[in-house]
């Protein structure tokens, strides 16, 4: 509704409004009350041309109702839980008209809290709680914010990736209700736990007593009588267990997390978090910002230290940033604070899917491939050097050239694995975003654990002992080139070194599954590098062919062959249908049933597993 005022401006502390009349009227601004997350409101002190000092002052209903006189909350109360129901967010007005005593008091007060060196922002506190009283209600505002585009789609693939969402918000618990029930995070079929000062409030029994009940009541609702979940399967995906979600306000967290008896309060903090572990998604309203960063920390110290993300886009949103292992800052109208103190920024909420989903994804296997080819190729590398010490009479001479010693992880493997680490994509994105179950992979450090690292340590081991003893039995013989001349000791190292460099290049080749023509240019390219590098270095034992070819033809093809066997055993191919949108094998679509008992059927595309792809040498040169 339109009253036909207009704010003007504010120009050297005078207030210009116009008001229905066309009339301006003008205003002294003598004091603003800041705003601050504990008090939940913000005021300011003004003198009219007619000499009467005003206090207005703004904020939410539960902070103002209080310090209005009553006879006027009930007709707008009303009016409150209505529109916060309809997803509203509201403010309640209110005003005072302070005499010049009072005035000169306040005034007095705010001069001295304002240049006090120590507890300022306690006296500053002191002095608005004694002003911000016996004020009269002028009414009550209610906004429309809107979700952002795709906000909804964006929280079900977040939780279909195994993601538990929870949203902490300072907003009203009707208000906040509404968002997650137009998020999805809630569904009409859920269950929600709500602990509140509401659900708290028993005539006959303290707080704490009837906090401890229902703690009690819905650990046995959630946790004890709750059917097991099947490894892979989430609760909200099941139709065998109900859906439950759980709903805590700041004046309970409070309590649960700050009980004055400290067994208690350890006590509560389990049963929460076990409550909460076991609901499909948690709201958290009505919290101030070092609340919501005691959620963050809680969690984050909670058994099994699982990975905290939070999102924001305001300055109430900033603790829980800095808290949490990844802090991630929505750039919008709510200031540049969340975005400055963030570990990344993004424009919208939507793109938080492909961050995670896609990009988060991608990233994630690319490192964790370098890491282990790294400890490959140098083992491969290193192995050689060390046996080479039982045959030299241990007497520290070198294998390789130094000029190989030097260049290897500079030049001759730096490139293709580092275009590798930087494009590979072992499934397409839009199979990622599609498909959100495949983040599931990758969880709990998937592809870092102990039987890859051994795997490739165990490739390594092989390969460096194939490198070293299969040039040897070579040279058992001493007579081998046709004039009688026989190799020596660099002849040896550089073939050594020579089919070095061509295995661990061409398995980085064959592991490689998105091929552009970035890849093709580092992987052949460094192998012509190495062939002109070996001319100009004189140590062509290339043209050698009884040999060297002999060599890089058997080693070679031993060497590489037991790491395809090896990827065979690991991740056996399946009968595969290509997915032309792409180049991802996908098997054919097929009703799947995510119970034993075919209670739930889902159609639509197929999730193929991240490592249960067509191998890769079969990309090579598609």
């Amino acid at each position: 509704m339109r009253y036909g005022f207009t704010f003007l401006g504010l120009e050297s502390k005078t207030m210009k409004i116009l008001n229905r009349n066309n009339d301006v009227e003008m205003y002294e601004l003598l004091h603003v009350l800041n705003f601050d997350p504990v008090r939940r409101r913000m005021s300011v002190i003004v003198r009219s041309k007619s000499g009467d000092t005003l206090l207005f002052c703004k904020g939410a209903d539960s902070s103002i109702f209080p310090r209005v006189r009553q006879e006027e909350v009930e007709r707008i109360r009303m009016h409150v839980e209505r529109n916060a129901t309809e997803g509203y967010r509201t403010l309640c007005v209110a005003y005072k008209i302070l005499s010049a005593e009072e005035y000169a008091q306040a005034d007095a007060g705010l001069r001295d809290a304002r240049l006090a060196l120590q507890d300022r922002e306690e006296k500053l506190m002191t002095v608005y709680n004694q002003v911000e009283t016996g004020m009269s209600l002028i009414g009550a505002t209610a906004v429309e914010d809107r979700l952002q585009e795709e906000a909804a789609e964006t929280m079900e693939a977040l939780q279909g990736a195994g993601i538990k969402v929870w949203v902490l918000t300072g907003d009203k618990m009707e208000t906040a209700k509404s968002t997650c029930y137009a998020c999805r995070l809630f569904q009409r079929s859920t269950e929600l736990l709500e602990l509140t000062v509401r659900t708290l409030e028993d005539g006959e029994r303290s707080r704490e007593v009837r906090l401890h009940e229902l703690l009690l009541e819905y650990h046995k609702k959630a946790v004890q009588d709750a059917p097991p979940v099947k490894a892979g399967v989430n609760r909200s995906w099941s139709s065998a267990g109900q859906d439950y979600g759980f709903i805590i306000d700041g004046a309970t967290l409070s309590m649960v997390l700050n009980n004055s008896a400290e067994s208690n309060s350890s006590r509560y903090k389990n049963l929460f978090l076990q409550i909460c572990q076991n609901c499909t998604s948690v709201l958290c309203c009505r919290m101030a910002p070092l609340q919501k960063a005691q959620i963050v920390k809680m969690v984050k110290n909670s058994k099994g230290s699982p990975i905290t993300l939070s999102i924001g886009d305001g300055a109430n949103d900033v603790s829980m940033i800095l808290e949490a292992h990844v802090g991630i800052g929505i750039k919008g109208k709510e200031g540049r604070q969340a975005v400055r103190n963030s570990d990344y920024a993004v424009p919208k909420l939507k793109h938080l899917k492909k961050l995670l989903l896609a990009h988060g994804h991608l990233y994630y296997v690319r490192i964790a491939h370098l890491v282990q080819y790294f400890f490959y190729k140098n083992l491969c590398f290193i192995l050689p050097q060390f046996l080479y010490q039982f045959f030299c009479g241990y007497s520290q001479q070198p294998l390789y050239d130094a000029a190989y010693l030097t260049m290897y992880n500079i030049c001759f493997t730096s490139m293709p694995i580092l275009a590798y680490s930087l494009l590979e994509q072992h499934i397409c994105i839009e199979v990622l975003l599609d498909n959100a179950p495949l983040y599931r992979e990758i969880a709990k450090n998937a592809v870092l654990r102990w039987g890859t690292f051994l795997y490739w340590t165990v490739l390594g081991v092989f390969h460096g002992l194939l490198f070293f003893f299969g040039v040897r039995f070579l040279f058992s013989n001493p007579a081998l080139q046709d004039n009688g001349q026989v190799f020596g000791n660099w002849s040896y190292g550089t073939i050594v070194f020579t089919v070095l460099v061509f295995t661990v290049t061409l398995k980085l080749a064959l592991d490689t599954r998105h091929w552009t023509w970035i890849n093709h240019f580092v992987i052949w390219g460094s192998l012509a590098f190495y062939c002109v590098f070996q001319l100009l270095l004189g140590r062509n034992n290339m043209a050698f062919p009884e040999a060297t070819t002999f060599v890089l033809c058997v080693c070679q093809h031993a060497e590489l062959g037991v790491s395809l066997a090896g990827h065979h055993l690991a991740h056996p191919a399946q009968p595969t249908a290509r997915d032309p949108a792409c180049g991802v094998p996908q098997t054919p679509r097929a009703p799947r049933s995510t119970e034993e008992d075919g209670s739930v059927e889902r159609w639509g595309p197929p999730v193929s597993p991240v490592f249960s792809q067509a191998p890769a040498h079969e990309n090579l040169f598609r």
